[in-house]
């Protein structure tokens, strides 16, 4: 009995070319519209950082050094902390490791272009629009920073930075490679107050590094593809449940309960025709994508079980709505589903743009939303990862339609109310 619910709700969405259209059509041309709009402003798309920086240093390391040595040995200290201390000042060369370990490193290199200018060409530079930031080092910096690090001296050594503000991102990439810079020599102060030779730290492997995950780059058509599935899924759910309620004022429903059909086989019915219509349209859209704007899914078991477990979460949305149109005796309810919940939910789920890397919040709610769940799974899928790592999203996605089927078989009117 379910199956001829299912052909019945079939044909009648077939019999509506406005909803198909709907269904179908208006994801793929906002697919377009917005993948090909937005297409810098998804990572893969950019264009690479570049910025000028000049080095103006009005210091001489080596005389600092040198100095910080007379300083030490008259201080009168033993020879042992003697010797330490000057060790340790030969070893922390503020500057050296600024020009030769940050700025030197092979990924500021591709970044940053570094020129060291003489200070009497500071005011020229300043006003060269060419450069993105002027980093200028003081007097007696390297003498200051030794006498604070070593001997627990107050140090008043700041280094200067000017920034073009006709360049927006290029200056502040220089700031923060300065702030992580001054980060590095506080911990240093902070070593050196607490005893511990610099040397053995410089030597001792602190930790690992490792990259957390080497993904895949999305771009924004394979974003968007993702994002306008997800949320046209959800508008199945308030189509077919919307068809339902109208079955009832046509006193079709009621012709099928006096013909002692019973009321579950109705409702699973409309559950079972979303999964088959979500489904379908799902392997429409991304099949589409797929020859059209090259979205190439390699791992198919993940794909088809993520979306597998979104349609069904959909259909629990629908038998949901269905049975509550049913018991308020409106179409109220699918109607604001559609007009209003799913536009928060595709809000909140990332459909439009990446909300969730700017509030960690507002991320762990989208997730909570099955267009949210499902299109974090899919992306995922779209940078590699294995299925294990999204195997969270399916289960929640089943669990999620289960509590919808769950509370509509308790909201579905019984049979004496239902006619």
């Amino acid at each position: 009995m379910i199956i001829s619910f299912m052909k019945k709700d079939l044909l009648v969405l077939f019999r509506n070319p406005q909803e198909l259209l709907i269904l179908v059509l208006m994801p793929l041309v906002l697919i377009a519209i917005l993948g090909f709009a937005l297409g810098g402003v998804m990572g893969s798309d950019t264009e690479p950082i570049s910025a000028k920086v000049a080095f103006i240093n009005h210091s001489n390391e080596q005389e600092d050094i040198n100095a910080f040595v007379e300083k030490v040995k008259a201080e009168g200290l033993p020879e042992e902390a003697e010797t330490a201390l000057i060790q340790g000042a030969d070893q922390l060369r503020p500057i050296q490791i600024l020009l030769d370990e940050v700025f030197g490193s092979k990924e500021l290199k591709e970044i940053v272009k570094l020129e060291q200018v003489k200070p009497g060409n500071l005011n020229q530079i300043k006003n060269d629009d060419s450069y993105s930031a002027v980093i200028e080092i003081p007097e007696n910096y390297t003498f200051d920073i030794l006498s604070s690090t070593l001997l627990d001296e107050p140090s008043t050594a700041a280094i200067k930075l000017y920034k073009n503000e006709g360049k927006e991102i290029a200056p502040k990439v220089v700031e923060d490679v300065l702030m992580n810079f001054q980060k590095q020599m506080t911990s240093m102060t902070v070593i050196g107050k607490a005893g511990i030779q610099l040397e053995s730290v410089g030597s001792a492997k602190l930790g690992e590094i490792e990259t957390v995950t080497e993904r895949e780059p999305i771009n924004s058509l394979q974003y968007y593809s993702v994002g306008m599935s997800v949320m046209f899924i959800m508008f199945i759910a308030s189509t077919l449940s919307s068809f339902a309620y109208r079955e009832k004022q046509l006193q079709v429903f009621n012709r099928i309960i006096l013909s002692n059909t019973s009321r579950w086989s109705y409702l699973g019915g409309i559950f079972f025709s979303i999964m088959i219509i979500a489904i379908v349209q799902q392997a429409i859209l991304y099949g589409v994508t797929s020859l059209v704007f090259d979205v190439v899914w390699k791992d198919l078991l993940g794909f088809f079980l993520v979306n597998l477990s979104l349609s069904f979460a959909i259909g629990g949305v629908g038998a949901l709505l269905t049975a509550l149109n049913f018991r308020i005796d409106s179409e109220g309810v699918s109607n604001f589903f559609g007009n209003v919940i799913v536009s928060i939910f595709a809000f909140l789920g990332g459909s439009f743009t990446p909300i969730g890397e700017t509030s960690s919040v507002i991320g762990m709610v989208g997730n909570f939303t099955p267009n949210g769940a499902g299109m974090a799974a899919l992306l995922q899928l779209l940078q590699g990862v294995e299925l294990s790592a999204i195997a969270h999203h399916i289960f929640y996605l089943l669990v999620f339609g289960l509590i919808m089927i769950t509370v509509a078989v308790f909201s579905f009117p019984k049979r004496g109310d239902a006619i």
